[in-house]
């Protein structure tokens, strides 16, 4: 069995990537299994997509630990704890990353136990849809070439199958994405894994209680201050102080509250939880908050 785990940001199209793969196996004569798998589910925010795939019935459920593929739309991803995209990896794994940067650099900054594969998907999807954050087509296009059990004709039909509803110049345009990335990579030696016997486990009676025991009841203190959502950011609002007039609309507009006024009387951004929702560059009336792409940011930075 061949196990792929998809990795991105909400509003990347990672559930569809996993969708076109898991299509685009079946009808090469697979059976195949392709699931997203959900936390907050906001543009920006971490999730998580898997597709199986086998030539027998696939009596696997739930997420993939252990995977032979993994693909990651966002390298910012790379290093955070939480979205974790190389957990379970091992020397067996293959990690395909969307980026232009050297395999080497992100193998030694990362540890990772093997060299990855990387690629620049969103300079592709930029070229041919005009649009970086949406990898769903071109990610599927990397895991069915680098899986080597998908051909080109069946992938390209997977891709007309998942996006039905789209134009036919959309279509086209995705279409043509998939080929010139098919074409850039290489297929993936994968070797078998031990597989683990699956063995039905035994019934559980399960006892009527109290509903106040029983319900998702949260009586702890609130604690949203303790989780950073500044990793969920594509987008980093940056206020240019010399054109700011200090109104604070920016302030009154923000809707998750990460805006405050400092010592000064100057805007404020906590980026730990500004999610880069952009609402205060477009409210600004002096266009003083600039929008800057998050890894351009990080690249600079450091």
């Amino acid at each position: 069995m061949l196990r792929v785990r998809f990795h991105g940001r909400g509003g990347q199209g990672i559930k569809t990537a996993s969708q076109v793969l898991g299509t685009a196996a079946f009808l090469s004569g697979f059976q195949a299994q392709d699931f997203p798998l959900y936390g907050a589910e906001r543009r920006g925010a971490p999730i998580v997509a898997f597709t199986r795939i086998d030539k027998e019935p696939i009596l696997e459920r739930g997420p993939v630990a252990f995977p032979d593929l993994i693909l990651v739309g966002d390298e910012t991803l790379l290093e955070d704890s939480q979205a974790a995209p190389a957990c379970g990896a091992d020397a067996l794994t293959t990690l395909l990353v969307n980026s232009t940067k050297a395999p080497n650099s992100l193998k030694d900054k990362l540890n990772l136990l093997t060299m990855p594969v990387t690629c620049g998907l969103t300079k592709l999807c930029l070229k041919h849809l005009n649009a970086g954050m949406i990898l769903s087509t071109a990610l599927a296009a990397a895991a069915a070439r680098l899986t080597g059990l998908i051909p080109l004709n069946h992938l390209l039909e997977a891709v007309e199958i998942e996006l039905a509803e789209f134009s036919p110049e959309q279509l086209q345009k995705n279409l043509d994405l998939v080929r010139e990335v098919f074409e850039l990579l290489n297929p993936v030696v994968f070797q078998e894994r031990e597989e683990a016997g699956l063995f039905p486990s035994k019934l559980m009676a399960l006892e009527q209680q109290e509903v106040r025991d029983a319900a998702p009841l949260i009586t702890a203190t609130g604690n949203m201050n303790l989780r950073k959502t500044g990793n969920w950011r594509i987008h980093r609002p940056e206020i240019d102080y010399e054109e700011c007039n200090h109104c604070m609309i920016c302030y009154a507009r923000c809707p998750e509250g990460v805006i405050k006024e400092d010592a000064e009387g100057k805007p404020e951004i906590d980026y730990d939880h500004c999610k880069g929702c952009m609402i205060c560059a477009q409210e600004c009336p002096k266009h003083a908050i600039k929008t800057l792409w998050e890894m351009d940011y990080e690249h600079q930075s450091q």
